[in-house]
């Protein structure tokens, strides 16, 4: 009898509650293990976000079979409980090949090993590309939160210096921190004087005791952010989002602010160019491993150079357009043959079945329990009625069911939106695998950002040249693209 490994994952807390507990994958994993003859020897179980690198259970499990070389195989449900990133992807791919792994994805019916056709390898490499559209639209809903966070007036994230973040009942709010705010007054004042320099300041202000929260010293460059923080005036920008009334209390008045802005001002206006550099955040230097940054040169001209945050580096910089050249180039080796289209369609078609059953069965689920609420809603109002219950035990009872509620229709939103995000990156690898270089071309510098975050990886740039890693399903693409076969 082989020996395996069990591995079972719920990416939050609240779905061990909403039909993905963990013992019913146990249960359904030890009944296919016992089918086919499978010892059991440890079972692993993650409940927390696959996205966050670093899965607690995950890694042990890897750093058991690495172990313990006698057990190679992995059994589990699907492809997207076992892997939502693409890192976990090369992993696992790796240790099926050089390893001996084998890797059991019961509801999926499939199994793959080192002797897996390469066509097999790459459904799943399509189906973990797809199943990361998930988390990758989690994530996005979240931010859209954030931004409807803003757009209420209230700053999303950690509150600067001089503030705190606080619950009020079932609100977060935001409010000055007494002593940290007596300090940003000060110096605005300080510096208002006209008699100061930041330095000065700086220096005061530490006589004083002032201290960031980890109790260090705060730099020169630390006040003069202070000072140009209009947070302190009641105002905030999020993302391409300008709040000016927002909900925090403000600490200095707009005269003074505005009066410590003309100071510090150099007389040149800041334009802002977001957008206009689509290799922004992709590439690292080969030299020193900083990220390269844009820049724009002569008011027309766009380069690319070293961050430089480790120190000097001898990194010369180099013109988008050699850059666009480059890429087009690497794109330009993507053949896509007609057996090849088949295989992306595919694992296309079976992802969106595993994820239309999905998406089937929580809708179903979610509908039901909202049915449930309703009636709850319904008789708990009754019993009032009739004095079965008092007002006060009616209206408890009634706020907890309504936010419940109220979470489940979001969830069901949310749902929508995910569903229509897995057919538009569907369709856009498909497009891309048939005609990735003149979609390239045509590309405005946002959409060639979108374009190459979705292809490449680990792109370094080194005198003039660029050394990257294509990402699944591109990779095999390219491979098959100069063997002109499947084979592994």
């Amino acid at each position: 009898m082989e020996k395996t490994v069990v591995y079972a994952r719920v990416s939050t807390k609240r779905q061990e509650t909403q039909g993905y507990s963990i013992g019913a994958q146990n249960k359904f994993l030890r009944k296919y293990a016992a089918q086919n003859n499978f010892v059991i020897v440890k079972e692993f179980v993650d409940s927390e976000t696959a996205r966050k690198l670093g899965r607690t259970k995950f890694n042990e499990m890897l750093k058991f079979l690495k172990k313990h070389k006698s057990v190679n195989h992995i059994i589990v449900e699907k492809t997207d409980r076992l892997l939502r990133n693409m890192k976990d992807y090369h992993t696992i791919e790796q240790m099926i090949k050089n390893d001996g792994l084998s890797v059991h994805l019961v509801k999926e019916n499939s199994y793959l090993s080192k002797d897996s056709h390469t066509g097999e390898m790459f459904i799943f490499g399509i189906k973990s590309l797809m199943a990361k559209n998930h988390s990758d639209n989690s994530a996005e809903e979240s931010r859209k939160g954030m931004m409807e966070k803003a757009m209420q007036g209230i700053y999303p994230s950690c509150a600067p210096y001089g503030y705190m973040n606080v619950r009020e009942g079932d609100k977060k709010i935001i409010k000055p921190r007494p002593d940290e705010a007596s300090f940003v007054r000060e110096i605005f004042e300080l510096y208002g004087t006209g008699s100061y320099s930041l330095q000065q300041v700086r220096k005061m202000m530490l006589a004083k005791g002032m201290r960031t929260r980890k109790g260090n010293r705060f730099l020169k460059s630390k006040i003069e952010g202070i000072l140009k923080n209009d947070f302190y005036i009641g105002a905030f920008d999020w993302k391409d989002f300008r709040c000016e009334h927002a909900s925090h209390k403000p600490l200095v008045s707009k005269k003074l602010f505005w009066k410590v802005q003309n100071m510090l001002s150099s007389g040149k206006k800041n334009k802002s160019r977001k957008g206009m550099f689509p290799y922004s955040g992709l590439m690292t230097c080969g030299v020193c491993g900083c990220a390269l940054t844009g820049e724009i040169k002569k008011e027309k001209y766009i380069y690319y150079r070293c961050t430089r945050s480790k120190g000097n580096c001898k990194q010369p910089s180099i013109k988008q357009e050699l850059l666009d050249k480059e890429f087009e180039a690497i794109l330009e080796k993507i053949h896509i043959t007609e057996d090849i289209q088949q295989k992306i369609m595919q694992g296309l078609r079976e992802s969106f079945k595993d994820n239309s059953k999905d998406f089937e069965e929580t809708v179903d689920r979610i509908e039901k329990r909202l049915k449930q609420i309703r009636i709850w809603m319904r008789d708990s109002y009754m019993d009032k009625l009739k004095g079965n219950i008092t007002e006060e035990e009616w209206r408890e009872h009634n706020e907890l069911w309504r936010a419940e509620k109220d979470e489940l229709s979001a969830k069901l939103a949310t749902l929508e939106k995910d569903d229509e995000s897995f057919l538009e990156k569907a369709d856009l690898i498909l497009e891309l695998a048939k005609n990735a270089s003149q979609l390239f071309k045509r590309a405005d510098a946002p959409k060639k950002h979108k374009i190459l975050k979705l292809m490449v990886s680990n792109c370094i740039y080194k005198n003039g040249n660029i050394d990257l890693e294509l990402r699944l399903p591109f990779s095999l693409i390219l491979k098959t693209s100069k063997s002109g076969k499947w084979c592994a």
